[in-house]
């Protein structure tokens, strides 16, 4: 069993090590590719405008270990195309200092490297550790080797990409696992105006009152709402770059088009 591990926070982050811990508690072999830096929020970027150094962190006859100046989905593709001795058998994300529950998967790195490995036909796993503040890696470490020995009992003749959520808890207070799906579109993301010295304006970007909003939430098929409630939540992904063929209003409308 060959596991490649890959992340946004970097290759020096405290959840890669946890993640590192988890895999090896079920395999001797595991690959490490991670960014020299920190890349939250890259979704699927590449890197195509300049070169991608790559510098080698111990590695060994067993081992694979680099750090990409580039993202975490050019970190996916370099392990799998290049950099790791054979085709890994399942590939983990994380584990991400902060959630990526319901819309913001859209725009995670952590993610995104999961499922650009999905892409590949292999097996994938994004983990993250449901706080930006509070931090529980020991525990999250526990979680995740606890979930991969189950993730390793389902069939692997075919991709599947899993994302799951764990709260910011001991592990003794997390209450089980939930199979859920994302919360529904609640955004209210926003950016706060700041002046420079010389007068030009810049922006932060923040939640809004996403938080707040989201608290609202009381189904517990929602992942924010599992997680809130002291359970992992594991929400099947489904990236498939394909679309119905419409039969809605646009297609009377556009079957009447003519250019002029």
């Amino acid at each position: 069993m060959h596991i490649l591990i890959v992340n946004d926070d970097g290759i020096d982050a405290a959840g890669l090590a946890a993640l590192e811990r988890a895999a090896y508690t079920v395999t001797d072999k595991v690959s490490v590719v991670a960014p020299m830096f920190e890349h939250s929020a890259q979704s699927h970027a590449i890197t195509v405008r300049e070169p991608v150094i790559v510098e080698d962190r111990l590695s060994g006859a067993n081992l694979v270990r680099y750090a990409v100046k580039g993202t975490p989905t050019d970190c996916v593709r370099l392990g799998i195309l290049e950099l790791c001795k054979e085709k890994p058998d399942l590939v983990l994300s994380g584990i991400n200092h902060g959630a990526n529950i319901g819309w913001e998967i859209f725009f995670s790195g952590t993610v995104s490297a999961a499922a650009e490995a999905y892409s590949f036909g292999i097996p994938a796993v994004a983990f993250s550790l449901a706080s930006w503040v509070k931090i529980e890696f020991q525990s999250a470490s526990r979680v995740a080797a606890s979930l991969l020995e189950q993730f390793l009992t389902l069939d692997r003749s075919k991709p599947w990409l899993y994302n799951v959520n764990i709260p910011p808890v001991a592990y003794s207070d997390i209450r089980g696992v939930r199979l859920t799906r994302t919360e529904p579109n609640v955004k209210g993301d926003g950016y706060v105006s700041r002046e420079a010295p010389d007068g030009r304006r810049y922006f932060w970007a923040t939640w809004g009152d996403r938080h707040e909003r989201s608290q609202q939430l009381t189904d517990p098929s929602f992942d924010v709402v599992a997680v809130r409630e002291r359970y992992v939540s594991i929400s099947k992904l489904h990236y498939e770059v394909s679309a119905e063929l419409s039969t809605g209003p646009e297609a009377e409308l556009f079957s009447r088009f003519r250019f002029q």
